[in-house]
């Protein structure tokens, strides 16, 4: 939807799509030299779906604009831009178009991360810690389990909860790419159905999977075998075994092990991950 909106109209748009688990670009004119088609302030947004909202003034501008807002989203950084509508004597840090407007104009693209959801499959040992670990950080929490004495709302009383056949449930799951999906249920092929739903759903987000380096692989070879994966760019990202490796086999530490490698993930952390520590 594009068009010449009001800046609400195009935040109401934009908080839209956040909730429906996409990434905006809001993108708004902060400096403009000369003629050009809009003026200070001026706001558009573009959504990692590649739909938009508001304009810029439309032509090569707002190509530029559209095309560099998406190359923002896909890094996860903002980016400022200044833009030559066939000024003179352009600056050598703008980008030169073939418009006639005698211009410049600078804009702002800010990149808006929808708040992720954790969905938790496997409500046991790990999964419980996975879960209260996700919500101490603030963030939504799906548990996903067969058993209603582990998906309780006694136990998850923070939680969305879906019980029944947790293969079952991926199907009538809305994920979006934000979504953050920890594997945590523990037998073996259930695991490895669930992993394979995913990938057959289009998943674009990330999953960890608990499990031992040798499972991993025989999960990995498997999705090989059926054509799973191996014949094209794969969406899914999968982190297995998951977790960095503290050396632990308690469940809560596990629980950790994961959470630091999720957020190092989300952060863009150095890898391999480095100590603070000031001491020799």
């Amino acid at each position: 939807m594009g068009g010449r909106l009001s800046s609400v109209k195009v935040l109401e748009r934009a908080l839209e799509k956040l909730s429906r688990g996409q990434r905006v670009a809001l993108i708004t004119i902060i400096g403009k030299e000369g003629s050009a088609p809009r003026d200070l302030g001026a706001m558009m947004a573009v959504f990692s779906d590649g739909s938009r909202a508001g304009t810029l003034g439309g032509g090569e501008l707002e190509e530029i604009v559209v095309r560099e807002a998406l190359s923002a989203i896909a890094e996860g950084k903002c980016k400022r831009l200044r833009i030559s509508l066939g000024l003179e004597r352009a600056p050598e840090d703008s980008i030169k178009t073939k418009m006639a407007c005698g211009g410049l104009v600078e804009v702002f693209i800010n990149v808006i991360q929808p708040t992720p959801r954790v969905v938790v499959i496997g409500a046991g040992h790990v999964g419980k810690p996975l879960a209260d670990i996700g919500h101490i950080l603030g963030l939504p929490v799906l548990v996903v389990d067969k058993n209603p004495d582990l998906a309780s709302p006694e136990k998850y009383p923070y939680a969305e909860r879906i019980v029944g056949g947790v293969v079952d449930a991926i199907d009538r799951l809305e994920l979006s790419e934000n979504d953050i999906v920890l594997l945590a249920y523990g037998e073996p092929e259930t695991d490895y159905q669930v992993l394979k739903k995913l990938l057959l759903k289009g998943f674009k987000g990330h999953v960890w999977v608990l499990c031992s380096r040798r499972r991993a692989h025989w999960m990995i070879e498997r999705l090989r075998e059926e054509a799973v994966i191996g014949g094209g760019p794969r969406t899914t990202k999968i982190h297995a075994p998951a977790g960095l490796d503290i050396g632990s086999d308690a469940p809560g530490e596990i629980a950790v092990s994961i959470w630091a490698e999720v957020i190092c993930e989300l952060r863009g952390c150095e890898k391999p991950v480095n100590s603070l520590s000031v001491a020799d």
